[in-house]
């Protein structure tokens, strides 16, 4: 009775503080902003990662002699070793024979090889969207989140370190990852099965599944997924529950932290991996509540992205994100596919999807019949328990309105469940042929065996023409166009820029990019220094994101360029060098950037430095000598005349004052364009000072993070039209807090929303000092600039706020040119 109570006791107390630890994780993920997880993720993802997988190998450094034990245990026999590695040599020539090694989901596949780049090259935790390649480096200029695939991602970091960086080198990577899943999921069954037979009927059945042999042959996170779960699998069956201690978990931990950073859903499939050592956390009040806070903590960029996703209607539509009616109709819709009894009979015959209906009906008959079982025999309860745990993500997934396999690129969604299908099939089968009067267990084992092979293998080599013509994805013109520019562009120069809609594909197959909406954001002296990194070689990449608009009513929303691209070629001169409109049902082409409509050729050609100390340095790329007039601080300077194709130009270092000295220098053309530039520069004096050198005490803004000297997105910045070099840029609503000494007299700065606001509904710029309003603007729109001098005499605080009109959509506010005028002692 007193060991009941103390049992008791114990449950209680660890119940108690497993709900703390719960109730703390959630807290904090339910109060961390979509912002503050965006910027955790890109600042600290990779090294959380690095460090996660430090833990792992010292994991299996600590557990490698009882994994060896283990495997020496379980011992399998040559004959199953055969068969074994007859199945895995079978399907590595099938794949290398039938499959192409490409992509399969363009978008996701393309944007983790570009993480693991980024990983690479910058140790950051994001996607690299835009940038250059320089040197065999990669130059991020435009780093983005990824919901899901940092493992995968972070894998191809390593790989980079052997091998080139690069689409051709992950797309090696799963087929290794799809070997060794085999071989841990067989060790993993022997063990539970106790029958090397039905380990390799599963085995047979997970091999021969149509998507994953296409996935093994791409770059899909998924297959990485079935690899980690066969190891965590191995690992829990080669460690009886009743034997684990403390060691085992420095393993189990970072392997369930690597498993959660495949997909977002994975979180959700944890509860078994616990449950399944239930009685040794039983034993001690802590032992849970440390597991679940381990396990939470080493899972914690995947809850973070979940929390930087929160809200985000990517996905959808006109339906709702998540629901219960998306769960069943994406039920019904996948069984109606999964059963895809019909062959797509324009393209030859060809399998409409990666499944065969065969495998279906088998998956169906087999968890009918163990259920069946459980109910009227008893059987399996605990495997059928945790079982429905582990099915748990799934349902998330199905939850979710994306979660339809009439998404054609989403079918790869059902990898997570596959090896539970293959273990369900071949268990179903043997449970079944077992209770038949003829067949003993180990027979029926066999028999299953035997049937798992020919059903694999021989559906394999009756669709060869499916797997050649790459089932599913062959109506993905996306890929073609894929493979084509990458032959296709590997003949332009290496300086070249192409302005393509997926920037981050072009990185990943080592291009440089830009997307269109970053190009027309481009001012004219970014413009200008692009012409000449690149050679004059910028190109505009017209593909299927190009034409059409997006399909508000699907249950996938997409995105199209087209109307930026019209934009660009209605702007820009431009020369078309290539048309190929016979290939993808769509004209998919190319055009050279030639230059700006409305500017000349010279004015195009020629660069002029920011302003250091007391000059500037302008290069042009043309022979014709030009004339130049420069003001500054409004005195004018007349009749310069540069002659050199690269020249430092002096300003009258007498005219040069303490504080903000602007100056516009105006060039006049040999074809009789005027071109004009704008250069600024604060002179320090212990009487003046940058708004951006004093002592920065708070900040905090709706969207994006404080900038300084750029706009919020990071580019100069520019009030309708007129540059400004120093600056503050934020986003409605900011509040940014400033600490001041007293002797402050004056603030001078010009407000409002930047030039690539050209969306925003208005905002309205406060100052306070010590907490009183001395300043509120009137709401100023987009190119609406207003200059302003607040006294700020006394004060030991500044704050500049920026409240947000109807909504915070494009309101990107700046401080330009901002700073302080202290009184004359």
């Amino acid at each position: 009775m007193l060991n009941f109570l103390i049992r008791i006791k114990t449950e209680i107390w660890a119940l108690i503080l497993l709900l703390v630890v719960l109730g703390i994780s959630f807290g904090v993920f339910n109060s961390t902003s979509v912002e503050t997880a965006r910027q955790w993720d890109i600042a600290y993802g990779y090294y959380f990662l690095l460090i996660l997988f430090s833990f792992l190998i010292v994991g299996l450094l600590v557990n490698f002699k009882d994994i060896l034990l283990a495997i020496k245990k379980i011992s399998p026999s040559r004959k199953s070793l055969f068969v074994l590695f007859g199945i895995m040599l079978f399907f590595s020539l099938f794949m290398f024979s039938n499959i192409s090694r490409s992509h399969r989901v363009l978008s996701d596949e393309t944007s983790w090889e570009s993480m693991g780049l980024q990983m690479y090259f910058n140790q950051s935790g994001g996607v690299c969207n835009e940038g250059v390649w320089s040197q065999e480096k990669l130059e991020c200029h435009v780093e983005v989140n990824n919901f899901k695939g940092k493992a995968l991602a972070f894998v191809y970091s390593i790989v980079f370190i052997f091998a080139d960086p690069g689409r051709d080198t992950a797309l090696f990577v799963n087929y290794f990852f799809y070997l060794f899943s085999l071989l841990f999921f067989f060790l993993a069954l022997s063990i539970w099965f106790k029958s090397e037979a039905l380990a390799l009927a599963s085995t047979a059945f997970l091999a021969g599944m149509p998507i994953y042999l296409m996935q093994a042959r791409s770059a899909s996170t998924e297959v990485l997924y079935i690899f980690l779960f066969s190891f965590l699998l191995f690992f829990y069956a080669a460690i009886p529950s009743h034997k684990v201690s403390w060691k085992y978990f420095m393993l189990s931990v970072p392997l369930l932290g690597f498993f959660a950073q495949t997909r977002q859903e994975t979180v959700f499939a944890f509860i078994p991996f616990a449950l399944y050592y239930v009685s040794y956390f039983r034993e001690r009040f802590y032992r849970l509540p440390v597991f679940t806070l381990a396990v939470i903590l080493a899972s914690w960029p995947s809850i973070n992205t979940m929390a930087a996703y929160r809200g985000y209607d990517f996905q959808g539509g006109e339906h709702a994100a998540h629901s219960l009616a998306n769960f069943w109709y994406n039920l019904t819709s996948n069984i109606r596919i999964m059963l895809n009894f019909e062959s797509d009979s324009a393209f030859g015959g060809i399998l409409k999807n990666p499944f065969y209906s065969s495998f279906t009906l088998l998956l169906f008959f087999s968890t009918l019949w163990l259920l069946f079982r459980l109910i009227f025999s008893r059987k399996y309860k605990r495997g059928a328990l945790l079982a429905f745990l582990f099915s748990f993500q799934i349902f998330v997934i199905l939850f979710n309105v994306s979660g339809t396999f009439e998404i054609d690129i989403n079918q790869r969604y059902v990898l997570v469940a596959l090896p539970l299908f293959a273990i369900l099939m071949a268990l179903g089968l043997q449970d079944f042929l077992s209770t038949l009067p003829v067949f003993s267990s180990k027979k029926a084992a066999k028999i299953t065996l035997v049937l798992a092979l020919f059903m694999s293998c021989g559906l394999a080599m009756v669709h060869v023409s499916s797997y050649k013509s790459n089932m599913l994805y062959y109506r993905n013109k996306l890929l073609y166009e894929e493979d084509f520019l990458n032959d296709y562009l590997k003949s332009f120069p290496d300086s070249s820029i192409f302005i393509y809609a997926r920037p981050w594909q072009m990185l990943a197959s080592g291009f440089s990019s830009f997307s269109e909406r970053t190009f027309m954001n481009w001012t004219h002296d970014e413009f200008l220094e692009w012409m000449q990194k690149s050679n004059q070689n910028i190109y505009i990449v017209r593909g299927q994101d190009g034409y059409g608009e997006v399909n508000l009513k699907s249950r996938v929303v997409g995105f199209k360029t087209t109307n930026q691209i019209e934009l660009i070629l209605k702007e820009y001169k431009s020369e078309r060098i290539l048309l190929e409109n016979k290939s993808f049902g769509y004209p998919l082409t190319i055009h050279k950037i030639i230059s700006k409509k409305g500017f000349s050729h010279y004015s195009q050609n020629m660069n002029l430095s920011q302003l250091e100390n007391d000059h500037v340095v302008l290069e042009k790329h043309f022979n014709e000598s030009i004339r130049y007039d420069f003001i500054q601080n409004d005195s004018l300077n007349e009749g310069r005349v540069v002659l050199e194709s690269r020249d430092t130009l002096f300003l009258d270092s007498l005219q040069m004052k303490p504080g903000l000295n602007r100056n516009q220098f105006l060039f006049y053309m040999p074809d009789g364009d005027t071109l004009y530039f704008q250069r600024d520069l604060f002179v320090k004096d212990s009487n003046f000072v940058l708004l951006t050198d004093l002592e920065h005490v708070h900040s905090e803004q709706a969207w994006g993070a404080l900038q300084v000297n750029k706009t919020v997105e990071g580019r100069p910045i520019s009030l309708d039209g007129e540059e400004f070099r120093y600056g503050l840029g934020v986003h409605a609503y900011s509040k940014n807090t400033f600490k001041l000494e007293k002797n402050f007299e004056w603030l001078e700065a010009t407000i409002g929303l930047d030039d690539e606001s050209a969306c925003g509904d208005g905002a309205v710029f406060n100052v306070y000092t010590d907490g009183v309003k001395r300043y509120q603007s009137l709401k100023l729109y987009s190119r609406d600039k207003q200059k302003i001098w607040i006294s700020v005499s006394g004060a030991s605080s500044l704050d500049l706020v920026v409240d947000e009109g109807e909504n915070m959509d494009c309101d990107h506010a700046v401080w330009a040119n901002a700073w302080l005028r202290r009184v004359n002692k």
